[in-house]
């Protein structure tokens, strides 16, 4: 009975999602119409992600969390073909590119191509992690659950966590400059910069902003070590506090975090994929492919983790997941990051015939290092999922064979 009733407000919850946050959309739609500007992709990219995400998250677990109080059986996580997917969202990307490209009206037609193809690939990797694991790591209702947590609490706490920590860094540094010789006046004149609208449009002013030592630094050392501290630690938090109860096998603990990871994705693709307007939009579109696959194979590990603890009392494994998790998104990040730092160096040095060299050189390699990981962790997804499957099935034969000694 506590159970179904678990369930029911799990239900509820979702309905009211879907019915808030697809009211609140409209509602700003509505104000942004009424307004007397016209209407741009940087506008529209991140409305349609509220509603999509709204529906996206809410309609699935309104239907599964009523299912389930009503006591209604889900069928088994077992997806029966992937190419299709991978086939949409090929065309989707291309699609978008033209229509953000050419101009073709990308404040209104954008936005929905936006949302599906930002949404395709994490549901692509639980696809093939389903496909991997045939039916025995769960229902569609605890996938669904598991992905909606990921995409809302786990992704919720990270951002608080975040928030919290920038802004402890942001006061230590402010206050250590703030004592420093010269730093006083350094900083006003910096928060007179940034309160010049012509200086902040100058991207060339920006990216010497961001390479200077100390921003480069902090940027890089804030990315790889307590943003994937955070991320990892929050994102399958909700699926690992439900082990707790449903004791799940290393197979199905691996796919509520791959779910989880799926989840965060899902919705970090779709905010952060409309930050750079219908112009950056393939670049990004493209570029979300690969943190997909890293997020949903670092929740796969950490679900495995919280499987291992509660099944079967090994919290070293957790401890281990978990730092593995961290290093893989770490590396990840760091990458990234220098990538980003290449590109804004090349915009600053223009026509230094012996830097751009270098650094080409460099955002190539970095690039090259993404792509290998990425292509690892797409790898390891389904790989996993057939181990565990195996060792799941050998478990199981074991358990039900009758003993040869007594």
């Amino acid at each position: 009975m506590e159970r179904r009733t678990l369930w029911l407000l799990v239900g509820i919850g979702g309905g009211a999602l879907a019915t808030c946050g697809f009211g609140g959309g409209l509602l700003a739609l509505v104000f942004m119409l009424a307004s007397e500007h016209a209407l741009t992709a940087t506008e529209t990219l991140p409305l349609a992600g509220v509603l999509g995400v709204s529906l996206g998250f809410g309609v699935p677990l309104a239907v599964h969390g009523l299912s389930a109080w009503r006591a209604r059986p889900s069928r088994p996580f077992s997806p029966l073909r992937v190419w299709p997917m991978w086939l949409a969202w090929i065309v989707l990307v291309i699609l978008g590119a033209v229509v953000s490209l050419m101009g073709l009206s990308p404040a209104v037609l954008l936005p929905p191509i936006h949302v599906l193809t930002m949404s395709m690939p994490p549901l692509i990797t639980l696809w093939s992690a389903g496909q991997a694991l045939n039916g025995t790591g769960g229902s569609w209702r605890q996938v669904v659950a598991a992905m909606v947590s990921g995409g809302s609490l786990g992704l919720g706490l990270s951002f608080v966590g975040e928030a919290l920590m920038g802004l402890a860094l942001f006061v230590i540094v402010l206050a250590v400059a703030w004592v420093t010789p010269g730093g006083r006046e350094h900083i006003i004149t910096l928060g007179k910069k940034l309160q010049n609208p012509t200086w902040v449009k100058d991207l060339s002013n920006l990216a010497e902003l961001l390479l200077s030592p100390p921003a480069a630094m902090a940027a890089l050392g804030i990315f790889a070590i307590p943003i994937p501290l955070i991320e990892e630690a929050f994102k399958t938090l909700a699926a690992g506090v439900v082990a707790r109860w449903a004791r799940p096998h290393p197979a199905r603990a691996f796919l509520w975090g791959v779910a989880a990871g799926a989840g965060f994705a899902l919705v970090e693709n779709v905010f952060n994929g409309a930050l750079g307007g219908a112009e950056g939009w393939p670049i990004g579109a493209v570029a979300r492919l690969g943190a997909t696959f890293m997020h949903c194979a670092t929740g796969g590990l950490v679900g495995w983790g919280w499987g291992q603890l509660w099944t079967k009392r090994r919290p070293l494994r957790l401890v281990g997941s978990y730092v593995g998790a961290v290093l893989i998104h770490g590396v990840w990040n760091a990458i990234t990051v220098s990538a980003v730092l290449l590109s804004a160096s090349a915009l600053t040095h223009d026509g230094n015939s012996i830097w751009l060299p270098v650094t080409g050189l460099g955002t190539l390699t970095s690039t090259g290092l993404i792509g290998l990981l990425t292509v690892a962790c797409a790898l390891a997804i389904p790989l996993a999922g057939r181990k565990l499957v195996a060792e799941t099935q050998q478990t199981r034969s074991a358990d039900a064979a009758p003993g040869l000694y007594i």
